[in-house]
């Protein structure tokens, strides 16, 4: 089944509102949630020291390009290596896979609520993308709800990406959105929805000169 996106900025409303992409690049898969959280711990980590990725590969005993695929978020990380990188970055493990885990604060054991402020959350800063997972750990994995800030000229970059099977339906609360589906661009405002399956290339930018919020509901999350 494909999915079209929902919205006042529906392909069918007219082309100032849909186009088509001249050509898609081929897309790269992101392989969870999680990698991408501990990818962007490394990534920060690295470059906070002024490592390059050549001397951190070597003094874990992978290749580059694995450990540019990890920073990624477009491979897991073996028990291996997260050790052999907590190591060579000098950070603590539980530093590393702080992101990994909700801070309940409050009590471990409460696990249908998550307060405010208490969010996993991940910070692409040099994508200006900020995003926050808000379902509580006792959920069933059936659905994921995320949300994102997106600063002025935020995006998930040039290259297309697409992550597992399953549904996922996003609505604009404010701003501006580009979303790119395969060879579509869309233009949404706020108040408008989408979906699309999570195997279906995209990509997708903040174009306005204001912050941009979607909240993004997932099927189908891998654990």
């Amino acid at each position: 089944m494909t999915h079209q996106p929902a919205s006042s900025a529906d392909a069918e409303s007219g082309p100032s509102d849909a186009s088509t992409v001249a050509s898609t690049p081929s897309a790269q898969r992101i392989h969870s949630v999680i990698d991408l959280w501990l990818g962007e711990q490394v990534r920060h980590r690295r470059k906070a020291l002024g490592l390059p990725l050549q001397q951190v590969a070597r003094g874990c005993g992978i290749s580059v390009s694995l450990l540019s695929q990890i920073e990624r978020g477009l491979r897991s990380i073996s028990l291996r290596t997260l050790a052999a990188l907590s190591k060579e970055l000098q950070l603590p493990l539980e530093t590393l896979i702080r992101n990994t885990q909700h801070d309940q604060g409050e009590g471990a054991t409460e696990r249908s609520v998550v307060r405010a402020g208490k969010h996993q959350r991940i910070d692409l800063g040099d994508k200006g993308i900020h995003k926050e997972k808000l379902t509580p750990p006792a959920s069933t994995g059936g659905v994921e709800l995320y949300r994102a800030v997106i600063d002025p000229n935020g995006s998930t970059g040039d290259a297309l990406f697409f992550t597992h099977k399953g549904e996922q339906v996003g609505y604009v609360v404010e701003g501006q959105l580009e979303l790119f589906i395969q060879d579509r661009l869309y233009r949404l405002q706020a108040g408008d929805s989408f979906c699309y399956d999570g195997v279906t290339p995209r990509r997708w930018r903040n174009p306005g000169p204001s912050i941009t919020t979607v909240l993004w509901a997932i099927t189908g999350t891998p654990r």
